[in-house]
């Protein structure tokens, strides 16, 4: 796995992972020369939560490599290429609604189509709909549609 001279070096690594100091476990990281599996682990772990998503990638794959059979690589690179799939899908399916002209009414919570006549129930909805496609225009999905 790693040497001892190490092990307290990933374990300071991983408190700051912990405690959710990816900048500064990124940056410790760096310090270390010996890159074994563990510090191309650690490595992408940090990296992708500063934003480093492809080095990121490509870290904890390398750690994947290097050591097949450890569950928690396995785990990191499943629930990366999750996210990024989830990602991609949602990057493709983006304002789609509003380019194909479905239902003959865009995703603009100003169109005709978002009145509702006094329904309290109905404006509720278009209320969450009109927030969930704001939401949207910036990347993110307040309401996932299945």
């Amino acid at each position: 796995m790693y040497s001892n001279i190490y092990n307290d070096a990933f374990l300071k690594a991983r408190m700051l992972i912990e405690n959710k100091e990816f900048k500064s476990a990124y940056d410790f990281l760096q310090t270390i020369s010996n890159k074994c599996s563990e510090w191309y682990y650690l490595s992408g772990i940090s990296a992708m939560n500063i934003g480093y998503y492809e080095q990121g990638e490509d870290y904890i794959k390398r750690a994947k490599f290097m050591e097949p059979d450890n569950e928690e690589y396995k785990e990191a690179v499943s629930k990366f290429s999750r996210y990024r799939d989830d990602y991609n899908n949602r990057a493709y399916n983006y304002n789609r609604r509003r380019r194909s002209g479905i239902d003959g009414c865009c995703c603009c919570c100003c169109d005709d189509c978002c009145c509702c006549l006094g329904d309290d129930c109905c404006e509720d909805c278009m209320k969450l709909w009109c927030l969930d496609s704001c939401c949207e225009c910036f990347g993110g999905d307040l309401v996932s549609c299945f």
